[in-house]
């Protein structure tokens, strides 16, 4: 398990999500909804564009919406979740901040938004320009169309009135082999070299 499934887990885990309403955005295989339901939620919902994540993910939950995240709208009602998983999606979405402004509307006042997203100044990414390489969070990902640093994350969700909580977690130092095991565990003072961002917000309104 990576030290970013591990975090994950610790944020999770001091949640209190029994008898709560939890959608996760981009669910891909479906294995953070396995994890959630074993907390006893009163509700499970997820949403993506894709019918084979659908097909993958329908058993899962209560209820799977296709969306098409890049039209501005996320089709549930306002003020209805009270947590919501957003794990590598933002850097896939061009229409970015009116996603953001949705999950401000369809969360519940004290709802929590949880997201990771590619640290386009990781270190390994600093690195590999160094050797004429383009950044991991560019060359791992084709359909990545924004890159974000601290500084953008943080400039975004003031604009929303919103703060934001960091987590750290590692970075990988083989240049060739990013997604190698081999990382060094983060801290605080280092969490801008993670491979990812980790960061929650507690939705005022």
């Amino acid at each position: 398990m990576s030290t970013k499934d591990n975090t994950l887990k610790i944020i999770l885990n001091k949640l209190n999500l029994f008898n709560k309403n939890v959608l996760d955005l981009g669910p891909g295989s479906g294995r953070w909804l396995d994890y959630i339901k074993k907390f006893n939620p009163n509700q499970i919902y997820a949403a993506d564009f894709s019918l084979k994540i659908k097909a993958k993910c329908k058993k899962k939950v209560d209820e799977f919406k296709i969306i098409n995240f890049e039209n501005g709208k996320i089709d549930f009602k306002s003020n209805s979740m009270d947590i919501i998983m957003v794990i590598e999606v933002l850097e896939h979405i061009r229409n970015y901040k009116s996603f953001l402004k949705e999950l401000i509307r369809i969360s519940k006042s004290g709802g929590v938004l949880i997201f990771t997203i590619p640290n386009i100044c990781s270190f390994i990414s600093r690195v590999r320009l160094l050797f004429g390489l383009l950044p991991v969070a560019i060359a791992s990902d084709d359909t990545h169309v924004n890159f974000f640093r601290k500084k953008e994350i943080l400039k975004e969700f003031k604009l929303l009135k919103q703060n934001v909580k960091f987590y750290s977690s590692s970075f990988s130092i083989n240049i060739f082999n990013p997604k190698s095991k081999f990382r060094f565990k983060s801290f605080s003072f280092l969490s801008m070299f993670d491979d990812s961002y980790i960061f929650v917000v507690k939705v005022q309104k």
